[in-house]
Parts: structure tokens; C-alpha cells; sequence
């Protein structure tokens, strides 16, 4: 997936990253254990790593086929839960018919503004992610408390959309208030202020709403929802490590957080040595159970090794600008000015484009870059079709005729 910066897929990298966050010890603990244990142990922390959900489980059995037969089945993602308060709060909904129509009748899409917008391609088009800021059709709509003590209206709530397989795009800035939702068979549809629009073959919702309770649809969830939540699987049984095996699983944590931050902060990415890293880690289960099988000092010296390997790899560096030359597009975001609570947001949008490295064999290279307070943003689907020359004149940066960005002067 990173060998090539013109199709590299930063979100699914990150996704494969974060299930390490938790997991690399568990593995290792497993590996550490004795050998009438360790086969039983590795089940374990299968079960538990693919128990956080059907989109966890589904990434694993895509990336090792053979994992389906061995995962208990995916429990349904509830359609809405209880939180720590008892009160009930949604879960991400398909987009039908009907939960369109119950987002028009909680909140009014027709003033609604686009509070961001993300785009990348991925191995079945491009996905997309659109959030809306809408004020409540239901509820009081003030009589929140700042930390100055001062009553302000509350702020809005915000309506997460997720589209995969997009076949159409055209989103401007300057155009970003209201929408309407149109789903179909054949896929959604959302249009957005007076031209803009976007055409996806399946997409979901998650109302970021802390009243959502309140609402039409989160008072007729909380007449069905239980009151009891289902709880986890219960972790893998630990194991005492020794120095070098400790060691050796906190070099390896280190390098997935490390890649783990180019999905969570895509402006870095240009600076954070992707391909290297991914390099480095490449079959590092593999090595991790061929040092368990060994004893003694040789198991000492095993993970010692691999310490040293996962360690001492190229540090992160500051990202340049995206430099004006041919570059293929693999991240855009646009996020509006905006206040949420006391905390005032400006403008931005961030890119990540890959670029030809230093010399005619050189690989391609990752660009990334935020632009703050853009006064003009404007992009459409076609910004993605295979490399395109960028432009940059007074604070201007295009791509083609299917991105423009104007910065503040």
C-alpha cells in the first residue's frame, strides 16, 4: 500500500497502524507464552482484536482471508446505545429513505452550512466524508454555559455523512449552505447550496448531537434500547515480559503511532516517512514468533535484534510545501470558520499529493500541506484522475481546472 506514493491509501494504512495500538503486547504475550497455551492464546487476542466492531472484523479477514473461519461472527452494531448517563445516543446509520426524512424533521438542512469535507481515493473510487452544522428543529436553543460563565445558544449539531464509491463531486466554498438529501437505489445523493453536489454509490450518518436524545428520533430509540450495555470480550490473558521482549514490542508500538499520525494529522504526512516505516515493519509477525521459538539467550539476542531494527529508523521531518510540478492527488480537506463552544476555529484546507522524488529513478514522494484561512475553495471529482500539474501564483494553488485554492494574503 505505500510502495508507491501515486497509490498510496493513508486511511487504510492508518486503520491497519491503529489495530496495533493495543494489540502489539497481546501478540507478543501470546508468542511469550508456554507452548500448550500459545495457540489458545493467539485465538484469544484474535477474537478480541476483531471484537470492536464489524468494520474491524471485515478489515481483518481482508487482509487474511483464512482469519474468517477462526473469528466468531460479527455482532450487529447497535442502531443505538446508552451512554455512561443512561441516556440514549446514536450509532451510524445507513442513509435510506426514512432516516433522511428524520434528519429533515429534527434539523433544518435547508440552513445548514458544510462544516468540512474530505475526499481521497481509495480501491473502490473515491470516499468521501461531509459534515453538515444544523440547527435543531427540537429542544431550547440557548441556555448553554460558556466557561465565562455566560449563557450562549448551543451550538449546532453536526451530522457526519461517510460516501464510498463516489461518482460525482463539485463542492465550492463559497457555496456550502444548505442541502438536501436524496437516496435511491442506485446509490445517494446530496446536493449542496446552489450548484454543488455529490453522487455516491452507498453512504451513512452519524449525528454528533449531545441532545440527540431530545430529538424525535432519539426519543423513539429510547423507548427500544436497553438498558444494560453488552459487554466487551475480555482481553487476552497477560503474560510477564522480559526486558528485551518489553523492549522490542514498545520499538514496534512506537513505529505503528508513528504511521498512525499521517492518517490522523494528514498535513504531516509529507514529513513522516511512510514507505520506510512500512518497510521496516513488514513481516514483523513473522519475526516476533520465530524469536518466541527460540530459547535462552538466543531468544535474548532475537528480540534484541528486532528492538534495534524497529528503533533506530529515519526521523520525521518538516513537510514542504507542495511544490508546483506534476503531482497526483491523494488527500483534499476543507474545513469552514467556525466557533464550537468558546473555541474559535479558522478556515483551512489541507492537501497531500504525491510528487516525483529528486531524480528520473527516484520514487515518487509524498507533499503535504495546510493552507489556513483560504478565501476561495473550489474542487470537483476529476481532481483525482492520475497526475495533473499544480500552479502556484500569489497565494493561489490550482490543480488543473478541478482545484483551486486562494489563500489570505
Amino acid at each position: 500500500m505505500s510502495a508507491d506514493a501515486r497509490t498510496v491509501d493513508l486511511s487504510r494504512i492508518w486503520c491497519i497502524a491503529d489495530i496495533w495500538d493495543n494489540n502489539t503486547f497481546p501478540l507478543v504475550m501470546a508468542v511469550r507464552a508456554p507452548r500448550p497455551l500459545r495457540a489458545w492464546r493467539a485465538r484469544a487476542g484474535l477474537a478480541w482484536m476483531a471484537d470492536l466492531g464489524a468494520a474491524r472484523r471485515e478489515l481483518m479477514t481482508d487482509l487474511d482471508p483464512s482469519l474468517g473461519a477462526v473469528l466468531p461472527a460479527a455482532r450487529p452494531g447497535p442502531a443505538a446505545y446508552r451512554d455512561y448517563r443512561g441516556l440514549v445516543r446514536p450509532g451510524s446509520f445507513p442513509v435510506t429513505a426514512e432516516v433522511a426524512a428524520s434528519l429533515e424533521a429534527d434539523y433544518d438542512l435547508s440552513g445548514c452550512s458544510v462544516r468540512s469535507l474530505t475526499v481521497r481515493p481509495a480501491d473502490a473510487g473515491l470516499c468521501a466524508s461531509l459534515t453538515l452544522a444544523a440547527a435543531r428543529r427540537f429542544g431550547p436553543g440557548t441556555g448553554s454555559i460558556a466557561r465565562d460563565e455566560a449563557s450562549r445558544p448551543r451550538p449546532p449539531a453536526l451530522l457526519a455523512f461517510t460516501f464510498t464509491e463516489v461518482s460525482e463531486l463539485a463542492f465550492d466554498a463559497g457555496d456550502r449552505a444548505g442541502a438536501v438529501i436524496t437516496p435511491a437505489a442506485a446509490g445517494t445523493s446530496v446536493a449542496i447550496g446552489r450548484s454543488g453536489h455529490l453522487r455516491a454509490a452507498s453512504a451513512t450518518v452519524y449525528p454528533d448531537d449531545l441532545y440527540w436524545h431530545e430529538s424525535t428520533a432519539g426519543r423513539a430509540a429510547d423507548t427500544v434500547t436497553p438498558r444494560e450495555r453488552e459487554a466487551r470480550r475480555k482481553p487476552v490473558p497477560a503474560s510477564i515480559l522480559t526486558r528485551q521482549e518489553n523492549a522490542a514490542a514498545q520499538a514496534l508500538l512506537h513505529v505503528m503511532r508513528r504511521i498512525r499520525l499521517a492518517g490522523y494529522y494528514p498535513e504531516l504526512a509529507g514529513g513522516i516517512p511512510v514507505r520506510e516505516l512500512c518497510e521496516a515493519t513488514a513481516g514483523a509477525g513473522t519475526a516476533i514468533l520465530s524469536a518466541g521459538t527460540r530459547r535462552r539467550s538466543a531468544r535474548r539476542t532475537a528480540f534484541e535484534g528486532l528492538e534495534q531494527r524497529w528503533r533506530h529508523l529515519p526521523p520525521d521531518a518538516t513537510p514542504a510545501p507542495i511544490p508546483a510540478a506534476p503531482a497526483s492527488l491523494r488527500y483534499a480537506q476543507y474545513s469552514e470558520p467556525h466557533q464550537h463552544h468558546d473555541r474559535t476555529s479558522p478556515g483551512q484546507s489541507t492537501l497531500v499529493t504525491a510528487a516525483p522524488g529528486t531524480g528520473p529513478a527516484a520514487p515518487w514522494r509524498l507533499a503535504s500541506e495546510k493552507i489556513t484561512q483560504p478565501t476561495q475553495f473550489r474542487i470537483t471529482s476529476a481532481a483525482f484522475n492520475g497526475v495533473c500539474d499544480v500552479h502556484r501564483d500569489t497565494g493561489q494553488l490550482t490543480l488543473g481546472t478541478s482545484l483551486v485554492i486562494q489563500q489570505e494574503q
